[in-house]
């Protein structure tokens, strides 16, 4: 049983630019626990949206954005977590023909090097749909961009996009949905290489010739190999969630399975992708699906499985959400043994940011409700990170004021034992 939340707001301390609000949690199954929530102003401008969460090769958060400038141009930037606030922003690159998306946004990783890449949508022609991924890579921590780079060997006028961009290491790892077939009436493709700190890339490899239009793509990596999660599409229009492991040195398919046989007909894109964390090893995945096999008809829900590949073991089956969820999740792996998966959950036309703990074999009860905004598909993909060595985790999410306007902000999660 879930417990209640009591707000406690002060306004006589806080900081110019933190917010903090305090929500107190009853036990969960470790023992008596109690979660901080302070509410951090990103430095966007109004109308900023389409937050990104990712860490640093020290360990140290960094958030990417978009704002809107007066004259139309999109601008992506970007801030590092300063222990608690962001720092200034840095512009990385603007653009007037750019592709922006809800659902499509841009991301960051970053090499053992320190090498940063990001990655955002470029038109390819007027078309409405047409449009291409362009990546910009820096070697002095975000002072500098090079010129980007096209992952996709197709220059047709389709669809690519939804990129997964992970860290190999010494290379980064690229998965996106292609739609290069998709002109000749076939479906959406899932297609893959790796890029170099140098910009150099290797073969593109196809992984899968049918696959969901317009769901998140995600990945875990490890020494061995790298494992893409993705929504499958079949000819009966069963939309799984599946994965593919690739081996790193030639990227080629070793072993591939769906996560669980949802069967989830659907003959239309949910706009809802996994989201995955830990390593190739041992993996943790969550995912949204509306499969009559698994929920209450016309009512969603959120789940998460485990795997030790090494043992080719799945864990069970567990449903994360409070009811009546919309999807959108993501995860992220801690340092305590715990997992910490967010999603929006609907509640009188009204989306809660929730996030829940999770330790393999164990699902605790708590529902950590962190933020409150719109249940349209203009609020986005909220996004979490753990800090590493830490009890503290950042959520990232857009908000909307009186007007209507968007702006990006974070919550800092603190359930540790020193709370400030």
């Amino acid at each position: 049983m879930r417990q209640g939340i009591d707000l406690l707001i002060s306004s006589l301390w806080i900081p110019i630019f933190v917010a903090i609000i305090v929500w107190s949690f009853g036990a969960d199954q470790d023992g008596a626990r109690s979660v901080k929530v302070q509410k951090v102003e990103v430095p966007c401008l109004p109308g900023g949206a389409l937050p990104s969460l990712t860490l640093n090769q020290s360990g140290i958060p960094l958030i990417s954005w978009v704002d809107r400038e007066a004259d139309g141009a999109a601008v992506l930037k970007f801030a590092k977590w300063q222990g608690n606030e962001w720092s200034p922003p840095r512009e990385i690159v603007r653009g007037k023909t750019w592709f922006v998306n809800w659902a499509d946004y841009p991301t960051m990783a970053v090499l053992d090097d320190g090498t940063l890449a990001v990655h955002w949508l470029d038109k390819i022609s007027s078309d409405t749909y047409a449009y291409g991924i362009k990546i910009s890579l820096s070697r002095d921590g975000g002072e500098t961009w090079s010129d980007p780079v096209i992952p996709h060997s197709d220059r047709s006028p389709s669809e690519h996009g939804f990129l997964s961009l992970k860290s190999v290491g010494e290379r980064f790892h690229l998965a996106w949905l292609d739609g290069r077939e998709t002109l000749k009436g076939k479906p959406m493709t899932l297609r893959s290489r790796f890029l170099s700190a140098d910009g150099t890339m290797s073969d593109e490899i196809l992984l899968d010739e049918s696959v969901c239009d317009c769901c998140p793509v995600d990945a875990v990596v490890g020494k061995d190999g790298v494992v893409t999660f993705y929504r499958d599409r079949d000819h009966m229009e069963v939309r799984d969630i599946a994965w593919i492991e690739q081996g790193v040195s030639d990227g080629k398919p070793v072993s591939s399975s769906l996560v669980h046989d949802d069967q989830w007909i659907q003959p239309g894109c949910p706009v809802n992708g996994p989201a995955v964390a830990g390593d190739s090893g041992q993996w943790v995945a969550v995912w949204y699906t509306e499969s009559g096999s698994m929920t209450a008809k016309d009512r969603g829900a959120v789940f998460l499985r485990s795997l030790d590949t090494a043992e080719g073991q799945y864990g069970k089956v567990h449903r994360i959400d409070a009811g009546n969820p919309l999807g959108r999740v993501d995860v992220c792996q801690g340092t305590d043994d715990r997992f910490l998966v967010c999603w929006m959950e609907e509640v009188d036309g009204r989306a809660q940011v929730s996030v829940r703990p999770w330790k393999l074999g164990s699902l605790t009860e708590n529902r950590w409700v962190v933020a409150e905004t719109s249940a349209g598909r203009k609020s986005g993909f909220p996004q979490i990170v753990q800090i590493p060595g830490t009890q503290q985790a950042l959520v990232a999410y857009t908000v909307f004021d009186e007007r209507n306007l968007s702006s990006v902000e974070t919550a800092w999660l603190n359930w540790g034992e020193n709370q400030p």
